[in-house]
């Protein structure tokens, strides 16, 4: 596990839970196995109950595993940290987004408020959503039902981008809750009563709220990353083949992709095959006929690509969709972008002749490339220097004497992979450390702001006439606004820097969870 990883998962707990439950985290990720309550106290030298505490929020937020050790003399709980589950925080936005765009606002609230939860009962999320939705109903006039609402989580459930929680069937010692989840119960969606959701509204203050107990409690539900992991790789995959081919081939990608969703192994090299009248017939309302599905399947499936190929000769052909292969381009795409950054389009060039041809000489590439060997030399020099390129020196003879060894050039992409990846580990880092800066220098700037808008909103609320909202907002001078517009771009493209960075990590890590598979 490198530093580069576990120092942005540190600063990723810093940011969102503070710097104990950073502490804790950051010890329990650099240990190469689980740690007893008394070794994490003993070693990062706080109070029992604020280590409890940290490892409450950890367990709570799906970052932290505990287990039984009773191989000693005397039975002890152990703790660990995953630093790939602190990671998912990156693409925290991209969940509630894609369950918008799959299913509607009140989706992408449910998905929110798990997120935010680590873990909550459906009857839970649901009453939380009304509550905002009732909050905000005078702001977009807006009204969901109770029951629409419970419908959209019965539909994350339903297409497995919530999954149960594991619960305690037994007790050991009567302290260690032994989990356990059977298949059967995964996606097993629970029976609630919205009338008492109804009846506990948020038009009550929380302290006189009756205490009602629901019939779904103790039935936990958690986000299914790998489920939104897979939608994540398929849009890759689908916008992939619209650059290069265009909408319509797309179109089949997409269809071949929903028509075998959830039929094959979540790493296998390939989608699960389908037959040709049943993608011709989910294509129908999209005004394809049969021979513009011919002429695109040809295309896709006999291009450099590889998108597509034909599994099998029976009902005209069945076809499936090469994710491994496809993946793989897209990791190279990413790759070369990163060394025609670093090192400019004349190394870009050399080093997409060494992706197609595999293992060249230096000579050979200077023809390809059509550069001056001296450049040539030159590029390469730099390049293996960054470990990009890689070299092999190869006798012509028996013995390895000077005039009659030649070097070939290749390139390790599983090597360059993790390589670009630990860089992108660090961007992140950086990006977030900037943006921290910029809001300790700023700070009591940006908290003087917050207070004027929060009383502007009030004034306006209440009614207040013109003049006095005016003369509120006019607390903070001219170039008071300048400094915070400026604080406020940067960090939007510190923002949005991150979103790009952690959807590259993405890819990246993907196809190496396919490369090592296989």
């Amino acid at each position: 596990m490198s530093q580069d990883l576990i120092s942005l998962c540190s600063a990723i707990l810093k940011e969102y839970f503070g710097e104990i439950v950073q502490t804790v985290g950051t010890f329990l990720m650099k240990q190469v196995a689980p740690c007893s309550l008394f070794a994490i106290v003993r070693n990062v030298r706080l109070p029992l109950e604020k280590v409890q505490s940290s490892l409450l929020n950890l367990i709570q937020m799906n970052f932290c595993e505990f287990k039984l050790n009773d191989m000693g003399l005397a039975p002890i709980v152990e703790y660990s940290v995953s630093p790939y589950k602190v990671l998912s925080v990156l693409h925290y936005e991209r969940y509630a987004y894609c369950a918008q765009l799959l299913y509607g606002d009140p989706a992408d609230l449910l998905v929110e408020e798990i997120l935010n939860h680590g873990h909550l009962t459906m009857s839970e999320a649901i009453r939380k959503v009304i509550e905002r939705l009732q909050e905000a109903k005078d702001a977009t006039g807006v009204d969901y039902s109770s029951e629409k609402i419970c419908d959209k989580f019965r539909l994350l459930i339903t297409n497995q981008y919530l999954i149960r929680c594991p619960y305690a069937e037994t007790v050991d010692f009567e302290r260690v809750p032994n989990l356990c989840l059977a298949d059967k119960d995964k996606f097993v969606v629970p029976e609630i009563k919205l009338h008492l959701l109804e009846t506990n509204s948020c038009e009550e203050p929380e302290n006189k709220k009756q205490k009602i107990e629901y019939p779904d409690a103790g039935i936990n539900w958690k986000i299914n990353f790998d489920r939104f992991k897979e939608y994540f790789r398929n849009e890759a995959i689908i916008t992939a083949c619209a650059n290069v081919h265009g909408e319509k081939a797309s179109e089949i990608i997409k269809a071949i992709l929903l028509l075998s969703d959830q039929k094959y192994n979540a790493l296998s090299a390939t989608s699960g095959a389908v037959q040709y009248y049943d993608i011709l017939k989910l294509l129908e309302s999209s005004s394809f006929t049969s021979k513009d599905l011919d002429a695109y399947l040809s295309i896709v499936c006999e291009d450099e690509y590889g998108f597509v190929s034909k599994a099998d000769e029976r009902g005209n052909g069945m076809y499936v969709v090469n994710i491994s292969k496809i993946l793989k381009k897209l990791v190279e795409s990413i790759i070369t972008s990163v060394v025609q950054d670093r090192f400019g389009s004349k190394c870009a060039r050399i080093f997409r002749i060494l992706l197609d041809k595999k293992v060249l000489e230096p000579k050979r590439i200077e023809e390809l490339a059509m550069l001056p060997p001296k450049d040539t030399k030159d590029y390469i020099a730099k390049m293996f220097e960054e470990s990009f390129i890689l070299s092999q020196e190869v006798s012509k003879g028996s013995d390895i004497l000077y005039g009659v060894t030649f070097y070939l050039l290749s390139i390790d992409i599983v090597q360059v992979c993790r390589m670009v990846l630990e860089r992108c580990y660090k961007s992140v880092f950086n990006l977030i450390s900037c943006n921290e800066i910029q809001y300790q220098e700023n700070k009591r700037l940006l908290e003087k702001n917050q207070r004027i808008d929060a009383i502007v909103a009030s004034l306006k609320q209440s009614g207040a006439e013109e003049e006095q909202i005016v003369e509120v907002q006019n607390i903070i001078s001219e170039p008071e606004r300048i400094l915070i517009t400026k604080v406020e771009n940067v960090t939007k493209k510190i923002h949005s820097s991150q979103i790009q960075i952690a959807e590259m990590i993405s890819i990246l890590t993907m196809w190496l969870e396919y490369n090592s598979f296989k």
